[in-house]
This record gives structure tokens, C-alpha cells and sequence, in this order.
């Protein structure tokens, strides 16, 4: 009998320290988000009032000018992302060069390129690609059934975790319908990417009250990322049920 309790106290003991390491992983966890935040919008600061102090922005506008010509700059625009090359890079650099209108449009035209080319590269060449995101990058191709495709599609879309180029491939390669490999994709990335143009333009012109509003809005984005995470990963669960 005492030996019974005995094990009974070691295994509440154990299962209390496992339960308060768990909890302290995840504080840490959250922490460390905070802090790369913070860094990062400090760095942001710190690139501004250097922009400012020492008059840089005709230097690096001149610098980004003609180093890349239109001419290469659009179709490296075009085929890099495809190759999984950050489409943040870019979208960064299009409303410094091109202004917000043009930077804008000229955005609008080569998303969806990048969705119909790389739904002809899915379906056309699919065994090299899946091959290449499966067994060297580790990613999963989701299994999408037919009476939820448009929420499948919508959350994986958002999903946070997912590359832009990672995402032009998925739901091709998953065998979900065209409508929602470009229509949709479009209509969402089309959307989230308009903040980083006009962040760009807007620490270019040292434009104080669009830098603000549109760090809101992608903190905004930040916390819609999230929950469509969590109704990705709710959607996984439910389905291997």
C-alpha cells in the first residue's frame, strides 16, 4: 500500500513538473516573438531616422533606379518567386521604384501570372515539384475533400507558415479546382500584399502617417494570420478524424 502511494506522488509530481515545463515553453516561446518584434520594429526606426538624419533617400532611390532597370527588374520579378526567391523582396522594392499607382498595378499584373504558371508547372511537371517540396523541404500536400474545398483552400491560402511560393504549388499539386488556385489565390495575396507596397513607399517619401497606418494594418494582418492558422490546423484535425 505505501508503495502505491508512493508511485502515485511520483507520477503527480512528474506530471505537474512536465505541465509547468510545457507552460514555461510556452511563455518563453511567446516571449521571444515579442522580442523579435520589438527588434525588428526598432530596426525600422533605426533605417528611418538614418533615411532622415543623413538625407538617403535620393542615394538609395538613385541606387535602386539604376541598378535595376525596368527591363530587369519585372521579369525578375516574375520568375524568382517561382523559385522560391521571398516575394517581400519585391514587393518592398516596387513601390520605391515605381511609385504607389504604378507599383500597384504593376503587382496586380504579375501575381496572377505567378498563379497560372505555376498551375501549368503543377499539373504539367508535378512529379519533380512535389518530389521537391515532400522529401527535400518537408512540406505536406494537403488531402482537401470535396465538401469543404473553398475553406480548405481559403486557410491554407492564409496559412502563415507557407511560403508565397510554397503556395503557388500546394493546393495544384492537392488536385483542388483552378477557380480557387487563381481566382481565390489572387483575390487574397492580391490583398495581403498591398501593405508591403505601400510601406515601402511610404518610409521612401519619410511619409510618417502612411508608415503608421500601415504598420497597423499588417499588425492587423498579423493577428487575422493567426487565427487562420488555427482554423487551418482545427480543419487538419477534423479531417484525420
Amino acid at each position: 500500500m505505501v508503495e502505491i502511494f508512493k508511485n502515485y506522488y511520483l507520477i503527480n509530481i512528474s506530471s505537474k513538473n512536465n505541465d509547468s515545463m510545457g507552460s514555461g515553453i510556452v511563455v518563453l516561446k511567446h516571449r521571444y516573438k515579442i522580442l523579435i518584434v520589438a527588434v525588428g520594429l526598432l530596426g525600422i526606426a533605426a533605417a528611418v531616422y538614418l533615411l532622415i538624419k543623413y538625407d538617403l533617400y535620393h542615394q538609395v532611390t538613385a541606387l535602386i533606379n539604376e541598378g535595376t532597370p525596368v527591363k530587369l527588374f519585372v521579369p525578375m520579378m516574375i520568375f524568382l518567386p517561382l523559385a522560391g526567391v521571398p516575394l517581400t523582396f519585391f514587393l518592398l522594392l516596387v513601390g520605391l521604384k515605381f511609385g504607389t499607382l504604378n507599383g500597384l498595378l504593376l503587382l496586380e499584373a504579375v501575381i496572377p501570372a505567378h498563379m497560372l504558371i505555376a498551375y501549368l508547372l503543377a499539373t504539367g511537371v508535378r512529379h519533380p515539384i512535389e518530389n521537391f517540396l515532400v522529401k527535400r523541404k518537408n512540406y505536406q500536400i494537403p488531402e482537401v475533400p470535396e465538401d469543404k474545398e473553398f475553406l480548405f483552400s481559403f486557410f491554407t491560402l492564409t496559412f502563415p507558415v507557407f511560403p508565397y511560393s510554397v503556395k503557388l504549388y500546394l493546393l495544384p499539386l492537392a488536385g483542388v479546382k483552378f477557380r480557387y488556385c487563381f481566382w481565390l489565390n489572387w483575390a487574397i495575396q492580391g490583398t495581403m500584399t498591398i501593405p508591403f507596397v505601400l510601406l515601402g513607399r511610404s518610409a521612401a517619401d519619410l511619409n510618417a502617417v502612411m508608415f503608421g497606418a500601415t504598420v497597423l494594418v499588417i499588425f492587423a494582418m498579423f493577428i487575422f494570420l493567426r487565427w487562420a492558422k488555427k482554423q487551418y490546423v482545427a480543419l487538419q484535425k477534423e479531417k484525420t478524424s
